[in-house]
């Protein structure tokens, strides 16, 4: 991953790209009906929300491939190791204990072993911040709860048509489009996870109002990403729209100020 940043307006670091990911997987049945080992789920689907942060703007990349209609397993290990390699900080709920470590597994049971940047992902340290595993950040390491726990007490919308104990089911229906949906719509909660949690952790609420407002204006814009329109109404994004107004006219105002105090500078320069 790089490890590339872009400099906020109040000096906050902000990493260039953002990466959230998740991954739907099956499993053969385990007998007492317990979650089946890791080692034995199959990747059916991954989903990325990918946003960049480049001159005060936003620019999202929202995408889900499964296992359907001429894409295999290879295709969603690829597209994750390439994906990862040009992030600079990669974020999951419950990635290092879950996503990272099939999607390692299933690389080399498919003998797909030059896919360095996904490598590097699931051996990151689990304390280390290579991979921001939001599990683990908002129970500071401690016990951890499911998505949607957390997401419901912010206001994120989060699996508002099936959940992850549907998707054998929906796979063995050849549902495809909705486990393709669902699995995007978990990674978008989560990239939206973690702009509450970086701008919580930075003390700095226009970390998630900014990033949120564009959001939303993407995916109103975007006729594909219409299932995900319940995002656009959700608690949290009420409550970020008329915040990031604000912020950006702050933000330009700063932008002009500065300009203006530079122009008046090399002005006192070239008459001193």
């Amino acid at each position: 991953m790089r490890a590339s940043s872009s400099r906020h307006s109040d000096g906050i670091q902000m990493p260039a790209t953002i990466l959230a990911y998740d991954i739907e997987t099956i499993a053969p049945q385990v007998a007492d009906g317990s979650f089946p080992p890791w080692p034995t789920h199959q990747p059916v689907a991954i989903g990325f929300a990918e946003a960049r942060h480049r001159g005060g703007g936003w620019s999202f990349d929202i995408e889900a491939l499964v296992v359907a209609h001429g894409t295999n397993e290879s295709d969603l290990i690829h597209a994750a190791d390439t994906r990862m390699a040009k992030a600079d900080t990669v974020t999951s709920f419950n990635g290092s204990q879950f996503d990272a470590l099939v999607l390692r597994l299933s690389a080399q049971r498919a003998r797909l072993w030059n896919l360095k940047a996904l490598a590097d992902h699931a051996a990151a340290h689990r304390y280390g911040g290579e991979h921001a595993d939001l599990a683990d950040l908002y129970s500071s390491y401690g016990r951890k709860v499911g998505l949607a726990t957390i997401c419901d007490q912010i206001g994120i919308p989060v699996k508002t048509d099936v959940g992850g104990a549907d998707v054998a089911v929906l796979w063995d229906a050849g549902e495809t489009e909705r486990i393709r949906k669902y699995v995007m719509e978990d990674a978008v909660a989560t990239l939206v996870l973690w702009f509450a949690w970086n701008a919580s952790r930075a003390g700095d609420e226009a970390l998630v109002t900014r990033p949120m407002a564009a959001l939303a204006r993407h995916i109103a814009a975007t006729p594909d990403l219409a299932h995900l329109s319940a995002f656009l109404d959700c608690a949290l994004m009420r409550w970020c729209r008329p915040r990031a107004l604000h912020a950006d006219i702050a933000a330009a105002l700063e932008r002009v100020t500065a300009r203006l105090r530079r122009e008046e500078d090399e002005r006192a320069f070239a008459t001193a």
